[in-house]
């Protein structure tokens, strides 16, 4: 996320990028809603884990709003948001993992008619906070650095979307955490999907019950990881490796960043059951507890 600081651009693209941040906010407060006043509704705790750490993401990339052109924002706002910026994609991902092996928890557990260990559970939940703490405080010590008298190197970007760093150090960080989580994502659910092959007779054999989780959903995952997952290491790539991009590729890349939390909407918000909260006419129809299953 480095770049060249130079007088923030305005605009239409600055609109495009705010507007599908808060999208994407709007989309996942509107799914984490029926999760929390509805019975018919019922989820992992990871999930929560998963849901809160993307409305994290968008509301550290929101920030600026009100100082995105014009006069620089006030140091103190700018050198948090950057923290933030840096830290939420490793947030996101390190949630994503959790999720992901608690999902092979509970099939597995189902399949082997053992009892899911809570305490596992307990420990993943505290991934995504630790991810988040080190990304932070390393970019924020990192953006405070710079000896006395020398210009500041947390700045606004010459975009104007996010303040950021002008150091490799925050977006090494990031970087190797993200994509650390996603190929532990990836190997998880190519472990899971050989483990269905060699107990699929078991499992053709067994109705799951509630609080297990379909086939479907962990589709649902696969798709997340590599739409969401995925994305964000192309765009770091790309916001790394063409400095010499025109204004509009780069705005269209930074665009890109909104990809996780809409791919993470869409994919887990399309729920039958969540979508039986809204459609509330026609609740009949979504009142099947094994149609998707509650997780």
């Amino acid at each position: 996320m480095n770049g060249h600081f130079v007088r923030a651009e305005t605009g239409s693209p600055l609109i495009v990028f705010d507007v599908l941040q808060l999208l994407a906010l709007v989309l996942l407060a509107a799914m984490l809603l029926p999760a929390l006043i509805a019975r018919s509704v019922q989820r992992m705790k990871t999930w929560f884990n998963l849901i809160v750490a993307a409305i994290i993401y968008c509301i550290s990339f929101l920030l600026l709003l009100g100082h995105q052109s014009g006069p620089e924002p006030p140091f103190a706002l700018c050198v948090f948001q950057a923290g933030l910026i840096y830290a939420a994609p490793a947030t996101v991902a390190a949630a994503g993992f959790a999720f992901v092996i608690e999902l092979y928890l509970r099939f597995s557990s189902t399949l082997a008619v053992t009892e899911l260990n809570g305490r596992c559970i307990t420990i993943l939940l505290f991934l995504s906070p630790i991810a988040h703490l080190v990304v932070f405080w390393v970019s924020i010590f990192t953006g405070l650095s710079q000896p006395i008298g020398d210009d500041p190197i947390v700045q606004r970007s010459a975009s104007g979307l996010y303040c950021n760093i002008n150091s490799p150090v925050p977006t090494t960080v990031t970087g190797v955490t993200v994509i650390l989580f996603i190929a532990l994502m990836i190997i998880t659910e190519v472990y899971t999907i050989i483990y269905l092959v060699r107990r699929r007779s078991g499992f053709r054999g067994i109705r799951l019950p509630s609080g297990t989780f379909p086939l479907s959903l962990f589709i649902r995952t696969a798709s997340y990881t590599m739409a969401g997952g995925l994305g964000i290491i192309l765009v770091d790539i790309l916001m790394n490796s063409s400095a010499e991009t025109s204004s509009n590729s780069r705005y269209v890349v930074l665009d890109l960043m909104a990809i996780i939390p809409l791919s993470l909407a869409l994919v887990f918000g399309s729920q039958a059951d969540i979508l039986g909260v809204y459609m509330f006419w026609r609740k009949k129809r979504y009142q099947n507890p094994d149609q998707e299953g509650k997780v």
